[in-house]
């Protein structure tokens, strides 16, 4: 049987020279487990920690991706493009060398496809879409006006303690600092909207980045946190929550 969320397929042999972007009123809403009404609580950095209620919740472990068949497309067409540089390896290096910052690899028959089926290859983030994989068990508690989040099943941090002041994050991996605040846009397309901040382990010359992202969503005021690994040599690891 065919899973319905298949991860994204991108050829990072073939992307390296390409830029990437991304990433109501009525009847009074039931309040969502874990979390403050957004009326009662903004998510700023300084009151994060206060938006987390102690309890247990289920939360839903979400993967972004292709839906089946568009993954089953791009698989083929990624496989023919590998097969055909591995041919033209000399040809390949020498074109992304000449390309600028953010350019894409101009359309050549050297790639393997036709130029149709690399314009679908490019604008492959146009059908990403995020999906649930599962569920998740998690336990937040407070003390010192810090709030800690527990999930044992996590792949990632299964220990997350956010700081009165919500200038650091503790995790089972390390502590992360402050980054920057993560304002609701419309080009937010795969999650929908939301607010959050932005914490860091580690940096340009550090051999493991971990990246931390926590908010709320704006039309279900539900809880996300987005957890992304960076080792040196290994592929990125990611995971997201929702509660």
């Amino acid at each position: 049987m065919k899973k319905r969320w298949a991860s994204a397929v991108f050829a990072t042999l073939v992307l390296a020279g390409c830029g990437a972007d991304e990433a109501e009123q009525g009847e009074k809403k039931e309040e969502v487990a874990g979390q403050e009404s957004a009326a009662e609580e903004e998510i700023s950095k300084a009151n994060l920690s206060k938006s987390f209620k102690e309890g247990k919740y289920k939360a839903d472990v979400m993967a972004i991706g292709l839906p089946a068949d568009i993954n089953e497309k791009a698989e083929k067409i990624t496989a023919a493009m590998q097969a055909s540089l591995a041919k033209n390896e000399a040809w390949y290096l020498e074109t992304v060398a000449g390309l600028a910052e953010g350019e894409k690899l101009p359309y050549d028959k050297k790639l393997g496809i036709t130029e149709d089926e690399y314009k679908f290859f490019l604008e492959l983030d146009q059908h990403l879409q995020l999906g649930k994989i599962g569920d998740s068990d998690i336990t937040i508690t407070k003390a010192d006006k810090q709030s800690t989040i527990e999930n044992p099943t996590a792949t990632i941090v299964k220990k997350l303690t956010i700081s009165a002041d919500g200038s650091t994050l503790q995790s089972d991996l390390g502590d992360l600092a402050y980054v920057e605040e993560i304002k609701a846009s419309d080009a937010q397309k795969i999650t929908g909207r939301w607010n959050g901040h932005l914490y860091r382990m580690g940096g340009d010359n550090t051999k493991q980045v971990l990246q931390i992202s926590i908010g709320q969503l704006e039309d279900s005021e539900k809880k996300i946190i987005y957890t992304e690994l960076f080792e040196e040599g290994q592929d990125k690891k990611d995971e997201i929550i929702i509660f």
